[in-house]
């Protein structure tokens, strides 16, 4: 965000030398810029407009109007903005880029729109295939950017996320290794590479770059995603122990990351179900029960199968830990009273 405002400020200054509405086009794309900076969308979209209708040619004026567009999600709006500023500066690097990001989200965007008319829901509750969208005008954008500014890791990221939509693993690793090789700091690209290599089986290589990831990543917040990559590769190689550990930063990180609650609390499932002493069962189970309950009270229909299988590994606690405390089938423990139980025997046990 404070690199893309001082890169509009600079190019908006040395546009300010030309005379008339030309000045009045740079003060009022300098206002734009101003509310860009403060995240008043609204107030830089009718800035920038009055920028580019001022002085049409005024690209840095329309590179931030598709900007503050694109932080609406309104991607069609942004890429026309966008198509106006290469146009008007068909060499600077960053133009093409905004352009073929934009280009790239309308795509997706209007792909999940068809997805949720078929089946009758929002866009927000169904993951569409993305594997045949034509994504070749972004591509030929991203494409240009890297040419004329090879360390956009945006644009080798967006392009390794278009190889993987089609399929081309390789080439989408190769993109995505070159994003990471500028060291980004926001989590997209690291967590996309985990992922790559966790579909690969390279499990220890997916855990390397998501560790990696969470050291340069600056914010808490954004930190959360990773971790949880983290803990799905040592989840993969059932090392729960490791995994928790992850699961336990990813959600000190961020408290509402759900599927981290879930995985967290499927790992102290399996870690309960493989305890010899009832005790540390038990505790251990009790500990599931937190998280998996605490996850189907919370997400959307998209995390409906989730729920359904916490629901399972719920039931399951309770009667394997009802056998195990040798009662009889019409005397089962409830989930409660088994973590009560829990708690009562690690008392015991100090003692």
């Amino acid at each position: 965000m404070k690199a893309f405002v001082q890169r509009l400020a600079l190019l908006s200054l040395l546009a300010a030398c030309s005379p008339g509405q030309r000045n009045e086009s740079v003060q009022a794309a300098n206002e734009g810029t101003k509310a860009y900076g403060a995240k008043q969308w609204e107030t830089a979209i009718e800035r920038y407009k009055k920028a580019t209708e001022r002085w049409k040619e005024n690209h840095t004026a329309w590179y931030g109007l598709s900007a503050s567009y694109a932080q609406r999600k309104e991607w069609g709006k942004a890429a026309d903005a966008a198509s106006q500023a290469v146009s008007l500066e068909p060499d600077t690097a960053m133009y093409h880029l905004m352009l073929g990001r934009t280009l790239y989200e309308k795509a997706i965007d209007q792909a999940r729109e068809d997805q949720a008319r078929k089946e009758n829901k929002k866009k927000e509750e169904v993951e569409a295939d993305l594997s045949g969208i034509n994504f070749e005008k972004p591509t030929q954008h991203l494409q240009q950017a890297i040419k004329l500014m090879p360390e956009l890791w945006r644009a080798h990221y967006l392009m390794g996320n278009i190889h993987r939509y089609a399929g081309r693993t390789k080439e989408s690793a190769e993109a995505f290794s070159a994003a990471l090789a500028f060291g980004p700091v926001e989590p997209a690209p690291w967590i996309a590479q985990s992922e790559l290599y966790r579909a690969w089986d390279y499990t220890d290589q997916a855990i390397a770059v998501a560790q990696q990831g969470a050291l340069v990543i600056p914010g808490d917040s954004e930190k959360s995603d990773v971790w949880f990559e983290v803990g799905m590769g040592f989840d993969d190689k059932r090392n729960d122990d490791k995994a928790i550990e992850a699961f336990d930063k990813a959600l000190e990180s961020k408290k509402d990351n759900h599927k981290a609650k879930f995985a967290r609390g499927q790992a102290y499932y399996r870690k309960g179900s493989a305890q010899a002493s009832e005790s540390a069962r038990l505790e251990a189970y009790g500990k599931a029960k937190r998280d998996l309950e605490e996850f189907s009270k919370a997400g959307g229909l998209s995390v409906e199968f989730f729920k359904q299988q916490a629901s399972r590994m719920l039931m399951d606690m309770a009667a394997k830990s009802a056998g195990g405390a040798g009662g009889t089938p019409g005397a089962r423990l409830s989930p409660a009273d088994l973590v009560k139980k829990a708690e009562e025997e690690k008392k015991s046990n100090k003692k």
